[in-house]
């Protein structure tokens, strides 16, 4: 969010976060994940949470989607490890891949870049 200043660019950000509807900001989410922003924006500020009913609004919605809420599956961490891993195999065979640089050559340029020197 644009702003003059830092003060400005927070205060748009707040506005936004104001603006934004529940039913936008959960659409096409399951309806527990509106249901537990309803109930977190109805606590006072002073109040403790009931964790028991929000971890049974997220157990509920696991259930009806055959999830079993006891393993614990955090593919986006495996996906950022599978990333990774390909990441260094690729900079490696691109280390691999390179031959020593020769005296006599026009171009600090790798062929592979594309680049035609004159």
């Amino acid at each position: 969010m644009p702003g003059k200043n830092k003060d400005e660019k927070y205060k748009n950000i707040k506005k936004k976060k104001l603006e934004t509807s529940l039913e936008t900001l959960c659409k096409g989410y399951p309806i527990e994940f509106k249901e537990y922003m309803e109930y977190c924006r109805s606590l006072k500020f002073e109040e403790d949470p009931d964790y028991k009913y929000c971890v049974n609004l997220f157990e509920k919605c696991m259930k009806r989607h055959q999830l079993d809420s006891k393993v614990l599956d955090f593919t986006w961490k495996q996906n950022r490890l599978s990333k990774d891993k390909e990441a260094l195999k690729n900079s490696m065979l691109d280390v691999i891949r390179k031959k020593p640089k020769n005296e006599n050559s026009k171009s600090l340029l790798p062929k592979e870049s594309g680049i035609a020197v004159a």
